[in-house]
């Protein structure tokens, strides 16, 4: 595996170990601790280089542009915790399946 993919994957996976809500946190009722993982996720994925194009599309780099971006349609579905919840699940096990 290319150690810049795996590298950038272990920097978003780092986030979520800071918070100490790895792949549980899709129980949890911090909605606190929830918002800041999610804005720090999607600003992760965002920014990310050649990790990015190995990254679901649909499921996480559009909708992680969409929400910085502002886009109305994004912002209005991610207002929901538990989307927000689960698409931090989604990208905590990917990450850990694929670049572990």
């Amino acid at each position: 595996m290319n150690q810049t993919l795996r590298d950038e994957a272990v920097k978003i996976m780092s986030i979520f170990h800071f918070y100490r809500s790895d792949g549980n946190l899709y129980q949890s009722d911090d909605d606190e601790k929830v918002d800041a993982v999610f804005e720090a996720v999607i600003v992760a994925i965002d920014s990310c280089g050649e990790l990015k194009p190995h990254l679901p599309y649909n499921e996480f780099v559009r909708p992680s542009r969409a929400v910085l971006e502002g886009d109305p349609g994004w912002v209005g579905h991610f207002e929901e915790r538990d989307n927000r919840k689960f698409f931090l699940s989604d990208v905590h096990d990917f990450l850990r399946l694929f670049y572990k």
